[in-house]
């Protein structure tokens, strides 16, 4: 039989998809807000006004929801919000780690054929089951980060778009615009050509970083106040980019750590959903949005900061806008919102201590602490590098010196240990062991293991202490502030309600696959929460 015919033939067999049941949203928009702590949205209640305030009056709030994994970084919160399984399942465990054979830095949004990508989950996404079922849907990922939107995608999507910062000359098609990962495209839709080359940026070039408007009361109330961090972290009023006349790289660098980071995503947003008629027939469509302004910010300046609360008023506002655009263009009764986030924050340690509560950041001594294990370790065993970076337990000079794996495994945790900065050391071999998972907190150091590409070693450091010895605040714990994170789902015959019991963010991906009555592919970790009909 002749190909060209052999292939018509079997396009005719193919059974078309079912039609969505009567009913089904046409849309689904997932939005991710970057180390957004569960707390701001009751602690800053008063402020909201536009998106936030829709949701927290029409959506079914979950108020103890948390990550069940023990390292809160972007990767593997975005990832587990749109797979429903924990990083021990879908292999991306955090940002960045070493490979074992090579002891080459591996990153988790690209592989030795992309250079950004999705291949590195193991588990299918939302998206991934979304076009399984329907074809004919489109699925979009959107966020300043690469890594979240491709992480939120996955490898079927129709395309990933992150925010590039750089500047290559004056014909430059970026300017500080969106960018695709060319895993999805051969060539780059015209429309996102069109939506860079409006260089919406540049209005904000000459233009200070003014604070919306605050009573001191209000802010006292909160909470929030200036912490002099030296002129590395200045206060509001803030200028972006160098002494420059014209807008360049470090101007469209500079305002990645800004609230008008989230306002031109929800513009680039409105422009794909335009572009692509997304919500335009009853085949369900998914749009993911990764905002990733407020992580940017909190590194830069903290939790209790006047930048972090002007940050999410403006996103309040940015998404109130968001969300009247998709009633105009798609009808809210006809969309499926649901936000959540990758992450938490540790509080400031020089704030907390300043009010005379615990919290201090790594110094030397904590360094050198973890440094010197390497040497205790040849006073135990002889010379040799008998650990590698990673951690891993170097095996071959285990094996060459006639030594027991586990005797030098539990030697080196024992040393780490006793270092001031370190809570609990989790080995290998008891994350290999199911009665780790008994322990509340060895769950979540299970749930961020898999075996195939974890180091030897996951370490849980002491609570409210920061590691970074540069940023202000930052993430990465199984404490309750790192894993705690805002989940709410608003939208097409959903009851508003709010829901006090523990919750976990694996659920999330199955709950929407249950309301575009879609069928997730391969095994779970989280479940279908059940929303209630209107």
């Amino acid at each position: 039989m002749l190909p060209a015919l052999a292939a018509l033939l079997a396009l005719a067999c193919q059974r078309p998809a079912e039609p969505p049941p009567e009913g089904t949203p046409r849309l689904v928009v997932l939005i991710v807000v970057d180390q957004m702590r569960a707390d701001y949205l009751d602690r800053f209640d008063r402020f909201w006004q536009g998106g936030l305030r829709y949701l927290l009056d029409n959506a079914v709030r979950f108020t103890d929801a948390h990550h069940d994994h023990a390292i809160t970084a972007t990767a593997p919160g975005h990832a587990s919000l749109a797979t429903g399984c924990f990083p021990s399942r879908h292999g991306v465990f955090t940002n960045y780690w070493i490979d074992r054979e090579s002891g080459e830095e591996v990153y988790s949004a690209a592989d030795d054929d992309w250079e950004i990508t999705p291949e590195r989950l193991e588990c299918a996404t939302l998206g991934d089951w979304l076009k399984k079922r329907y074809p004919a849907s489109r699925v979009f990922a959107v966020s300043a980060k690469d890594r979240s939107a491709v992480l939120m995608a996955g490898r079927k999507a129709d395309g990933a778009f992150f925010y590039d910062d750089s500047y290559d000359g004056w014909e430059s098609a970026s300017h500080g615009g969106w960018e695709s990962a060319e895993y999805y495209y051969k060539e780059e839709p015209e429309w996102v050509g069109e939506f860079n080359d409006r260089r919406l940026l540049d209005r904000h070039f000459g233009e200070p970083w003014e604070p919306l408007a605050a009573s001191l009361e209000d802010l006292e109330a909160v909470g929030v106040s200036a912490f002099d961090m030296g002129p590395l972290a200045p206060d509001l009023p803030i200028a972006f980019g160098g002494l420059a006349p014209a807008p360049g790289e470090s101007f469209y660098a500079a305002i990645f750590a800004s609230p008008y980071l989230d306002e031109h995503l929800a513009r680039f947003a409105e422009h794909l959903i335009g572009a692509e008629a997304l919500g335009g027939d009853e085949v369900p469509d998914l749009l993911a949005l990764g905002f990733s302004a407020v992580d940017a910010v909190g590194h830069a300046y903290g939790p209790d900061s006047p930048q972090l609360l002007d940050t999410l008023r403006r996103l309040d506002v940015t998404l109130g806008e968001l969300f009247e655009f998709l009633d105009r263009r798609v009808g809210l009764d006809n969309v499926v919102i649901a936000l959540s986030s990758d992450h938490g924050a540790v509080p400031v340690p020089e704030v907390r201590q300043a009010s005379g509560l615990p919290g201090r950041r790594a110094d030397a001594d904590d360094v050198l602490c973890m440094q010197r294990v390497y040497e205790r370790l040849q006073g135990r065993f002889g010379d040799g590098a008998w650990l590698l970076p990673g951690p891993f337990v170097n095996r071959e000079a285990v094996k060459t010196a006639d030594l027991e794996y586990e005797d030098v495994e539990s030697a080196a945790a024992e040393l780490i240990g006793a270092c001031p900065s370190v809570a609990e050391v989790w080995t290998r071999s008891e994350l290999m062991n199911a009665e780790t998972a008994q322990d509340p907190m060895g769950r979540l150091f299970v749930h961020s293991f898999p075996p195939e590409v974890a180091p030897d070693f996951l370490i849980q450091r002491q609570e409210f202490f920061l590691t970074s010895r540069s940023a202000a605040a930052s993430h990465g714990t199984a404490w309750p502030y790192d894993t705690h994170v805002p989940l709410l789902i608003a939208g097409a015959g959903i009851a508003s309600e709010v829901r006090a019991g523990w919750t976990r963010t694996v659920d999330l991906a199955p709950t929407l696959a249950t309301l575009v009555a879609v069928e997730p592919t391969g095994e779970l970790d989280g479940v279908d929460l059940g929303l209630a009909p209107r």
